[in-house]
């Protein structure tokens, strides 16, 4: 089976202004990530650099307070010392002033040790600072001790000594400390400085600049917005206009292709024109012409319904075996043999659609496929499945999946004589918008199109578990049968009485005749 049409411009390739604008975007999307990826390395930095300097002068603070506590330590032990040392010299009684330096020294050991902690909070402690600071208290400790056992001899022996070294000691090691945090926030102060003067910079080039850069771009998409909703202004007026020539021209074409068919059926049926030897065959020449020539016609004004959204629907119950026979009959005249097979039953569908997509596959069949073609109908989980089998070829494989779309083709060829590439798309259109389906099948050498339609009722004898005839089928007048008087559709064309005829619908709007 063969289906082709016109070679038209190739959907893939892309203009390059369509490329161009791409790359602009791209770029334009990388500088403004650049930019807000520096806003925010900056924000950063700053917010670093600012909690750094802050967590450092806390410590400064903190080591100040330690170094001054340390050093009121050592003073009033000292003094304490001294005191007492001058009242066992010369007998005086400086009791009161060796207390108030006792307490004052014990107070700034306190401090001291406060200090250590928040240091060691602030995970800025030193190993080093502390085992100095832990000597020195214990030394401190050691002289009040003895200063309150009365012992001024050993208390001022250590403190000339052991509490002098160990002060030293503290005190270098804390000022050691001060210097280098100092250093470190001279060194942060500069950092920050450094990001002012770049955060600076962006807020006078780098910003006006992006906002110029999106302005311009903004500008841009507008325009091509612009320019795009005027082109598709200017396709849909296109394609309206399109639509109406095709509609009109489509009614002005049915108008005498009635006349023909039925003319040449009023000849077919008159006795002096039979009695030709040639004339007859060439009056079926007219009738399969007309028909095909109709059919196409109806086509175009379906896909114009179609793309104009103004297709509209006449749903009733319709008996599947009926309409086969109306449409499989005037094929009669082309002399084609069709199997048709079908069991009885009713489905929700409007008739005329129904028969418009039956014919399209019938058409296709004829046209494309192998000499012999089926008509198969059974009933299905609640559908009626209905496919039109031929023998031919097949569909090939790159058409597949393009298959139910406006005119396919392959390759370069031309289109196929006696179709304008509508007929499959209009009829998985017709067949979705009565509630269907239809899909492509190839198996064991046979093409099978098969669509399905929503079941009402299925005749008794016709599926498993079917004990009689539903409701709304009663309703339609068909009298209950018993199961084994029901036996499915089954007839050749080719071999149906000789001048037989099919009818007309009674519809002109909507069809003119069958095809």
């Amino acid at each position: 089976m063969a289906i082709h049409r016109l070679p038209g411009r190739r959907a893939g390739r892309r203009s390059p202004s369509h490329g161009g604008s791409r790359r602009r975007s791209l770029g334009f999307t990388l500088v403004v990530g650049i930019i807000l990826l520096l806003v925010f390395a900056l924000v950063f930095s700053v917010a670093f650099g600012t909690r750094r300097i802050t967590t450092n002068a806390v410590v400064l603070h903190t080591l100040d307070e330690s170094l001054r506590s340390a050093t009121v330590a050592r003073a009033q032990v000292a003094i304490a010392s001294h005191a007492a040392s001058v009242d066992r010299e010369f007998g005086t009684n400086s009791t009161g002033a060796i207390e108030l330096s006792i307490d004052e020294a014990v107070r700034a050991l306190g401090d001291l040790r406060l200090g250590l902690l928040q240091l060691e909070e602030l995970q800025a402690e030193s190993a080093v600072v502390t085992s100095l600071a832990a000597d020195f208290t214990v030394t401190s400790e050691e002289v009040i001790r003895l200063l309150e056992a009365h012992d001024s001899r050993s208390a001022q022996t250590i403190a000339n000594d052991d509490l002098d070294r160990s002060f030293r000691v503290l005190q270098s090691a804390l000022v050691e400390e001060r210097d280098r945090i100092n250093a470190e926030v001279s060194q942060s102060d500069l950092q920050l400085g450094r990001i002012g003067n770049i955060a600076r910079f962006l807020v006078g080039f780098i910003v006006p600049t992006a906002v110029i850069l999106i302005y311009r771009e903004l500008t841009r998409r507008q325009q091509r917005q612009q320019d795009l909703e005027r082109r598709l202004a200017v396709e849909q007026s296109l394609g309206k206009a399109r639509d109406e020539f095709v509609a009109n021209a489509s009614h002005e074409l049915r108008t005498p292709l009635t006349s023909i068919y039925g003319l040449a059926l009023m000849l077919e049926e008159d006795p002096v024109f039979r009695a030709s030897e040639t004339a007859p065959e060439l009056l079926d020449m007219i009738i399969s012409e007309a028909a095909d020539l109709s059919r196409m016609v109806e086509d175009l004004l379906t896909t114009a319904r179609l793309d104009a959204g103004a297709l509209h629907y006449t749903f009733e119950d319709v008996e599947v075996t009926e309409e086969v026979e109306e449409v499989v009959g005037p094929m009669l005249r082309a002399g084609l043999h069709i199997h048709v097979e079908c069991v009885p039953g009713i489905v929700r569908a409007d008739r005329l659609r129904f028969r418009q997509v039956l014919r399209n596959l019938l058409s296709n069949a004829r046209k494309y496929g192998g000499p012999e073609i089926r008509v198969e109908g059974r009933v299905e989980e609640g559908k009626y499945v209905c496919a039109v089998a031929d023998n031919g070829e097949g569909i090939p494989a790159d058409l597949e999946s393009r298959l139910f779309q406006r005119y396919i083709h392959q390759g370069h060829q031309p289109l196929v004589l006696g179709s304008v590439g509508l007929g499959l798309s209009i009829v998985r259109a017709l067949a979705e918008g009565q509630g269907g389906a239809v899909h492509y099948d190839r198996r064991d050498g046979w093409t099978r199109f098969v669509f399905t339609l929503p079941l009402v009722a299925a005749v008794p004898g016709t599926a498993a578990g079917t004990p009689g005839l539903d409701p709304q089928a009663a309703a339609k007048g068909y009298p209950p049968l018993e199961p084994d008087l029901v036996q499915p559709l089954d007839y050749d064309v080719g071999a149906g009485p000789a001048g037989s005829r099919p009818s007309v619908p009674s519809d002109p709007d909507r069809e003119a005749f069958p095809a």
